[in-house]
Parts: C-alpha cells; structure tokens; sequence
C-alpha cells in the first residue's frame, strides 16, 4: 500500500513538472523579437521539438494535477506521514485548532461546549517492553520480541492511516525549553487528539519535515487486534513501551490517565539521559502567594479535592538542580466533572471514575527550588505530622509509602518505571541534599485546615523544630506534646519500618 502510494505520487510530480516544463517553453517561443528572423527561429524550433517530442501526444495526454491545499490535505505532511509507513487514505491534521478536534469528538457537549465522553477501558492492560532488565522493574508487565514489536507496530500504522482524521501533536514533555523532550504523537481518535492537545506543552515545531523529537508515540483507542495471543499479547488492550528508542505504541480502550501514565514513563528516560542532574517526578507543585513552592508525593490527589491557599500549578514535575521545578504537562486531571466549564475542557467516565481534564493557565513555566518536600499518607500508625533526614527521605522515595502498608516504587502507580532503580535515588538524594527540609503529612488524623497551616509554615519556613524519638526509627515526629503509645502500636510501628527497610533494600539492588 505504500509503495503503490509513493509511486503515484512520484508519477504525479512527474506531470506537474512536466507540465511546468513545456507551459515554460511554450511562454519563452511565443515571445516577440524585434529580429526579422525571429519567425524562422520560431519554425526552427517547433521543428527540432518535433524529433523529440511526439507533440500530438503530448496534447492529446491525459494530465493530473494535484489539488489546492486546505486544512486536512497538506503535502508536507502527508509525505511526512509516509516516511512512517503511514499512508493518510482522508484528512491529516498537524496541531489542528481545538474547535476542530472538538467538532470531530464523539460525546455529549453541555452549553459551554464541555465534552463529557464515556470509556470502558480494559481491565487487563499489560505493559510490554522490549528490555527484560526494564520489564523486571514493574509488575503487570512482560517483554515482546522484536518480530512481534514490528508486526504489531505496521497493523497499528495501518489502522492510522485507515482512519477519516488523522492527528499529528508534534509538542513537548517539559514546560522549559531548557529542559524538555519534544514529542510527536500521532493517533486517528480526536478524543485523544484533544486530550493531547491540552497534556502537551508547546514548543518551537518549525516545518513538519524538520521537526526534530526523541519521543514517538503511536495511539489507536478504537483498533481492535484480531488473535493478541499469535503477537505474544495477552488482550487487544496494550501498551508497548520502547525505552531505546523513544516510541510507545498505547491501543485498544485506554483512559487518558493510562495515555499520560505511558507518556511520563517513556519521557522519564530520555529527559535523565539528556539533561544532567534532571529528575521526573509524579509530584505536584504547589505554589503559594509569594512566589514559593512545594513539591507534594500527594498519591489520593488530596491537594486537588481540598481547597488550599496554594494552588496546584502541575502535576507531574521536572526538577533539576540547575534550574528548580518545571512543569511535565501543561494539564491537570481532576476527579470533579463540575470544575470543567470552559469550551474544550474534557471530561472523561470510566466506570464510576471521573478524569476531567484541564489547562493550566499559568504565568511562569520555570518555578525556583522548592522550599520543603512532602510526603502525603494516610496512614493509622504513623504520627500526624513528622520530618525526615536526607536517608529516611531516600527510603520513602524510592519504597513508594502512601500508608497502610501500599507501597508503590518510586510512586509510579501505573508500574511504568522505565529508569534504574539506583540512578533515581541516587539524583533524589542529592536533589534534597542542598537544604530542602523534606515533611511527612497523615491525612489520616487531619484536618483539611490544618493541613494548609502546614503547608503555610513550609513555605515561610517556620515549622516547628521535630523532636526525637525513642519509637520511630525512619522519621522524625512534630509534634506540641509528647505522644505515648501502647505496645500494640509500638509492635505495629516496628513491623511497618521492618517492611519499609526491606523493600527499600531491595529496590536498590536493581
């Protein structure tokens, strides 16, 4: 099907430049000459033509022509497209505008134009990768050979080029040019389209043919692959994520919190790789009234169902030691379809749950070095309030603690960890080490109120000074008045820091 597309491409390029040829000819020998000879050079001429050129045929042929370009129908793009194994059979679309992709959507819209669509994404979504070393780091995930990697890869293509739109988001993971990784998502779904448009940060593109990326994804929601089980698949649900080379293939019923899980995953690499002493974090970024931040591990999204005097200017963040926080995404996704009322805004129902989508409208894209890290948990052992020293907060990190004994690696929920353990604790460690005071806040045991009086404090560095414990060996409680505990707490305690220490040992033999 390409081949076939290339050659009649190339046959009608042929033509054009054919026609081109002999129109430019014919202008150049009808022009008058003040030289009495001119008509004789004119005969001359037609004659000499005449042996080279069959010139009945040449009028008498049937002449092709391409049409005018127009949105959906660009050249460049398309044979863009083409250098993908991507043959665009309709409309092809680079960063189309967003009242297309919500003119294009299938779902109810409300009178502000809110798009509200209903997904029943797949239970069973395995991970795939190529690397065995990378698959061993995450759980629900297996590798794919290489064979079945590229076969699975051309019916993906073919099912893109198959489509009545197809939309090209050629973007950025990284709010700071300075420290990004441009991206080139392709999918034929304009639900993604549009949720895609609103994840991505914008950056320089320039023309189509020359924009460079280090991040390829793929994405068909609506394919659905006939036998998986002849691929090495276990559903037609799946991601394959190919760490080496920077390409995510995501297809079958996906939630658009699996498209953004997949795309941190296989940004995470490429930004450590590409900039120094730079660290991808599912964190949020609280940034308060004087212009200073917080950097919350916040698992339940406690920040954004609560109201705060900060406010929430990421989730996902890129922290360095060079140049501070940076946003990951340009979207935040909420669990409340009622904070989504302007045009565009993108609300999405899986099950029971709710992910609305929404730009960040922000003033900055770089934030200075945060003022105090926290650790969210909910937690019935743990103290309300506490601090940790640079080791214990490595600990917490790299085990994942979000309370009652859930432990998620380097709190990456979706299982996607594409980076060695070692590396990421190791920049983690030294990120804290330059004089960040690093917290722990238990839900568990507080209010919402008091929660934010917290953070306040944080931000004004003016919490109180963590006292010593003779309980606790992996933090440090703040607290106004000494706590006593009874000896089934005390024996709780101790099996929960026996637990932490073991995970943390062996996540950092990887």
């Amino acid at each position: 099907m390409f081949s076939t597309s290339v050659i009649r491409s190339s046959n009608l390029l042929k033509s054009s430049s054919r026609l081109y040829t002999t129109a430019s000819t014919a202008t150049a020998s009808s022009s008058p000459s003040l030289s009495s000879k001119s008509i004789y050079d004119l005969l001359r001429r037609k004659r000499d033509r005449s042996g080279l050129i069959n010139i009945q045929a040449e009028q008498d042929s049937e002449v092709t022509t391409f049409p005018r370009e127009r949105s959906g129908l660009d050249y460049e793009l398309n044979w863009t497209l083409n250098g993908y194994s991507i043959t665009p059979y309709n409309q092809a679309y680079r960063n189309p505008r967003e009242k297309l992709l919500l003119q294009n959507s299938v779902g109810t819209k409300d009178k502000n134009n809110v798009l509200t669509v209903v997904n029943s994404e797949s239970a069973n979504t395995t991970n795939y990768y190529l690397d065995e070393s990378v698959s061993q780091l995450n759980s629900n995930s297996s590798t794919i050979s290489i064979p079945n990697y590229k076969a699975i890869l051309e019916l993906v293509k073919d099912n893109i080029s198959e489509g009545d739109n197809i939309y090209v988001r050629d973007a950025a993971v990284g709010s700071d040019k300075g420290k990004e990784s441009t991206i080139r998502a392709v999918t034929n779904d304009s639900v993604s389209a549009l949720f895609l448009n609103h994840l991505l940060p914008n950056t320089n593109v320039g023309s189509t043919k020359n924009f460079k990326h280090s991040l390829t994804v793929y994405l068909t929601p609506k394919f659905v692959l006939s036998n998986p089980e002849k691929y090495g698949l276990k559903s037609s649900s799946f991601n394959i994520i190919d760490v080496k080379r920077g390409i995510a293939v995501i297809s079958g019923n996906q939630s658009t919190e699996n498209i953004r899980n997949v795309i941190s995953a296989i940004s995470s690499n490429t930004l450590m790789k590409t900039y120094q002493d730079t660290l991808p974090l599912p964190t949020s970024t609280i940034y308060s009234a004087n212009e200073k931040t917080v950097l919350a591990f916040d698992s339940e999204n406690y920040l954004l169902n609560n109201k705060f005097s900060g406010k929430v200017v990421s989730q996902g963040s890129i922290w360095s030691v060079d140049s501070g926080l940076t946003r990951l995404f340009d979207s935040i996704t909420y669990s409340q379809s009622d904070l989504a009322v302007n045009q565009c805004d993108l609300v999405e129902k899986v099950g029971k749950k709710v992910n609305a989508t929404i730009p960040i409208k922000f003033t900055t894209n770089v934030y200075q070095q945060p003022n105090a890290v926290v650790f969210f948990v909910n937690d019935k052992v743990l103290p309300s309030f506490a601090q940790l020293n640079v080791d214990q907060a490595e600990k917490y990190f790299v085990t994942g603690f979000t309370g009652e004994n859930n432990f998620y690696p380097f709190y990456s929920f979706n299982t996607q960890s594409t980076t060695p353990a070692q590396d990421k604790a190791a920049l983690f460690k030294k990120l804290i080490s330059v004089g960040t005071n690093v917290y722990i806040i238990n839900t568990n045991s507080l209010k919402p109120a008091d929660v934010d009086k917290l953070l306040t404090a944080m931000v004004n560095g003016k919490v109180n000074k963590a006292s010593q414990s003779d309980v606790f060996t992996t933090l440090s409680p703040i607290s106004s008045s000494k706590s006593t505990y009874t000896e089934q707490v005390k024996s709780s305690i101790k099996e929960f820091e026996t637990k932490l220490e073991k995970n943390f040992e062996k996540l950092t033999k990887l």
